[in-house]
Protein backbone atom coordinates (compact mmCIF):
# COMPACT_ATOMS: atom_id res chain seq x y z
CA UNK A 1 0.00 0.00 0.00
CA UNK A 2 1.54 3.21 -0.71
CA UNK A 3 0.90 5.77 1.62
CA UNK A 4 1.16 9.84 1.25
CA UNK A 5 1.00 12.37 4.06
CA UNK A 6 -1.91 14.74 3.62
CA UNK A 7 -1.71 16.64 6.78
CA UNK A 8 -1.28 17.08 10.40
CA UNK A 9 -3.52 17.11 13.79
CA UNK A 10 -2.67 20.05 15.36
CA UNK A 11 -5.19 19.99 18.49
CA UNK A 12 -8.64 18.94 19.76
CA UNK A 13 -11.92 20.59 19.10
CA UNK A 14 -14.93 20.22 21.67
CA UNK A 15 -15.02 17.78 23.71
CA UNK A 16 -16.45 14.85 21.53
CA UNK A 17 -12.79 14.21 20.68
CA UNK A 18 -12.82 15.64 17.03
CA UNK A 19 -8.99 17.48 16.10
CA UNK A 20 -8.30 20.15 14.33
CA UNK A 21 -5.92 19.57 11.00
CA UNK A 22 -3.96 21.39 8.66
CA UNK A 23 -4.75 19.78 4.89
CA UNK A 24 -2.92 19.81 1.80
CA UNK A 25 -6.10 18.54 -0.36
CA UNK A 26 -7.78 21.09 -2.40
CA UNK A 27 -10.63 18.83 -1.69
CA UNK A 28 -10.42 17.17 1.86
CA UNK A 29 -13.60 15.91 1.83
CA UNK A 30 -12.84 13.16 -0.23
CA UNK A 31 -11.37 11.02 2.96
CA UNK A 32 -14.70 11.51 4.77
CA UNK A 33 -15.47 7.42 5.16
CA UNK A 34 -11.77 6.36 4.20
CA UNK A 35 -9.77 4.78 6.24
CA UNK A 36 -6.39 6.50 7.37
CA UNK A 37 -3.16 6.52 9.52
CA UNK A 38 -2.18 8.64 11.98
CA UNK A 39 1.29 8.46 12.60
CA UNK A 40 3.39 9.82 15.76
CA UNK A 41 6.40 11.89 14.83
CA UNK A 42 8.03 8.42 17.03
CA UNK A 43 6.68 5.92 14.68
CA UNK A 44 3.51 4.96 16.91
CA UNK A 45 0.28 4.13 14.24
CA UNK A 46 -3.20 3.93 14.57
CA UNK A 47 -5.37 3.34 11.81
CA UNK A 48 -9.04 5.44 12.33
CA UNK A 49 -12.15 5.54 10.05
CA UNK A 50 -13.52 9.43 9.20
CA UNK A 51 -16.79 10.03 10.26
CA UNK A 52 -16.72 13.45 8.81
CA UNK A 53 -14.89 16.64 8.01
CA UNK A 54 -15.74 19.96 8.64
CA UNK A 55 -13.97 23.15 6.88
CA UNK A 56 -12.41 25.93 9.36
CA UNK A 57 -10.14 28.37 7.78
CA UNK A 58 -7.52 28.04 4.90
CA UNK A 59 -6.76 24.24 4.80
CA UNK A 60 -7.39 23.76 8.30
CA UNK A 61 -10.31 21.32 9.25
CA UNK A 62 -11.90 19.66 12.20
CA UNK A 63 -11.92 15.55 11.69
CA UNK A 64 -14.58 13.33 13.26
CA UNK A 65 -13.40 9.88 14.13
CA UNK A 66 -15.26 6.96 14.43
CA UNK A 67 -12.86 5.35 16.93
CA UNK A 68 -12.33 8.67 18.81
CA UNK A 69 -15.00 9.68 21.55
CA UNK A 70 -13.47 11.90 23.95
CA UNK A 71 -11.47 15.02 24.29
CA UNK A 72 -8.52 12.78 26.13
CA UNK A 73 -8.55 10.33 23.08
CA UNK A 74 -7.91 13.19 20.50
CA UNK A 75 -5.08 15.14 22.20
CA UNK A 76 -3.32 11.52 22.10
CA UNK A 77 -3.67 12.50 18.21
CA UNK A 78 -2.27 15.74 18.69
CA UNK A 79 1.27 16.09 16.70
CA UNK A 80 0.31 13.10 13.91
CA UNK A 81 0.63 13.12 10.62
CA UNK A 82 -2.42 11.92 8.54
CA UNK A 83 -1.83 9.46 5.73
CA UNK A 84 -3.74 7.75 3.44
CA UNK A 85 -3.76 5.41 0.42
CA UNK A 86 -2.78 7.41 -2.76
CA UNK A 87 -5.54 5.33 -4.37
CA UNK A 88 -8.29 7.66 -2.58
CA UNK A 89 -6.74 10.87 -4.94
CA UNK A 90 -7.60 9.49 -7.91
CA UNK A 91 -3.80 10.71 -9.33
CA UNK A 92 -2.39 9.72 -12.37
CA UNK A 93 0.91 8.25 -12.66
CA UNK A 94 2.79 11.25 -13.89
CA UNK A 95 1.18 13.37 -10.71
CA UNK A 96 2.65 13.94 -7.23
CA UNK A 97 2.13 15.49 -3.74
CA UNK A 98 4.91 18.04 -2.84
CA UNK A 99 5.12 15.93 0.23
CA UNK A 100 6.54 12.84 -2.02
CA UNK A 101 9.59 14.80 -2.67
CA UNK A 102 10.56 15.31 0.90
CA UNK A 103 13.75 13.42 1.61
CA UNK A 104 14.78 13.08 -1.69
CA UNK A 105 18.55 14.22 -2.81
CA UNK A 106 18.80 16.71 -5.22
CA UNK A 107 21.55 16.79 -8.15
CA UNK A 108 22.59 19.79 -9.93
CA UNK A 109 23.70 19.79 -13.78
CA UNK A 110 26.73 19.41 -12.88
CA UNK A 111 26.31 16.25 -11.46
CA UNK A 112 27.12 17.42 -8.02
CA UNK A 113 24.56 16.54 -4.64
CA UNK A 114 23.48 19.69 -3.07
CA UNK A 115 21.60 17.80 -0.12
CA UNK A 116 18.34 16.89 0.64
CA UNK A 117 14.68 18.52 0.38
CA UNK A 118 13.46 19.26 4.34
CA UNK A 119 10.70 21.64 3.09
CA UNK A 120 8.46 22.68 0.28
CA UNK A 121 6.19 25.55 0.77
CA UNK A 122 3.81 28.05 -1.18
CA UNK A 123 4.12 31.44 -2.70
CA UNK A 124 1.77 33.23 -4.54
CA UNK A 125 4.05 32.34 -7.54
CA UNK A 126 4.78 28.83 -7.06
CA UNK A 127 6.16 26.15 -4.79
CA UNK A 128 9.69 26.53 -3.56
CA UNK A 129 12.19 23.57 -2.47
CA UNK A 130 13.71 23.56 0.42
CA UNK A 131 17.61 21.68 0.26
CA UNK A 132 19.74 21.38 2.76
CA UNK A 133 23.00 19.70 3.59
CA UNK A 134 24.87 20.18 6.51
CA UNK A 135 26.39 23.25 5.63
CA UNK A 136 24.00 25.01 2.70
CA UNK A 137 20.37 25.54 2.74
CA UNK A 138 19.23 26.20 -1.40
CA UNK A 139 15.95 27.24 -1.99
CA UNK A 140 14.57 26.47 -5.82
CA UNK A 141 11.20 27.31 -7.39
CA UNK A 142 9.29 24.08 -8.36
CA UNK A 143 9.20 25.31 -12.06
CA UNK A 144 10.26 24.09 -14.99
CA UNK A 145 13.83 26.57 -15.34
CA UNK A 146 15.26 24.97 -12.13
CA UNK A 147 13.54 21.70 -11.81
CA UNK A 148 14.49 19.76 -15.27
CA UNK A 149 13.54 15.86 -13.99
CA UNK A 150 12.21 14.09 -10.66
CA UNK A 151 12.77 10.63 -10.17
CA UNK A 152 10.91 8.98 -7.98
CA UNK A 153 12.13 5.10 -8.30
CA UNK A 154 15.78 6.60 -7.66
CA UNK A 155 14.50 9.35 -5.42
CA UNK A 156 16.55 12.04 -6.94
CA UNK A 157 15.83 15.23 -8.34
CA UNK A 158 18.17 17.07 -11.08
CA UNK A 159 18.05 20.73 -10.84
CA UNK A 160 19.74 23.55 -12.89
CA UNK A 161 20.24 26.02 -10.08
CA UNK A 162 22.03 29.85 -10.54
CA UNK A 163 24.92 31.18 -8.44
CA UNK A 164 23.64 32.68 -5.16
CA UNK A 165 21.30 30.38 -4.60
CA UNK A 166 23.11 28.10 -2.11
CA UNK A 167 23.40 29.58 1.10
CA UNK A 168 25.80 28.94 3.95
CA UNK A 169 23.96 28.34 6.91
CA UNK A 170 23.70 30.81 9.99
CA UNK A 171 25.80 33.09 7.61
CA UNK A 172 24.72 36.93 7.41
CA UNK A 173 25.57 39.38 4.99
CA UNK A 174 27.00 42.77 5.29
CA UNK A 175 23.50 44.45 4.44
CA UNK A 176 21.25 42.24 7.28
CA UNK A 177 20.66 44.30 10.56
CA UNK A 178 20.83 42.24 13.60
CA UNK A 179 18.24 42.83 16.34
Amino acid sequence: MDLVTIGKITGTHHLKGAVKANISLSTPEIIVGERVMAEKPDGQKRILSVKKLSNLVGDKVVIEFEEITNKTEGNLLAGSFIKINRDILGMSEDEYLLEDLLGMTVITAENESIGKVVDVFDTAAHDIIVVEDENTETLIPNIENFVKDIDFEKKEIYVEILEGMREVKGSVSENDELD
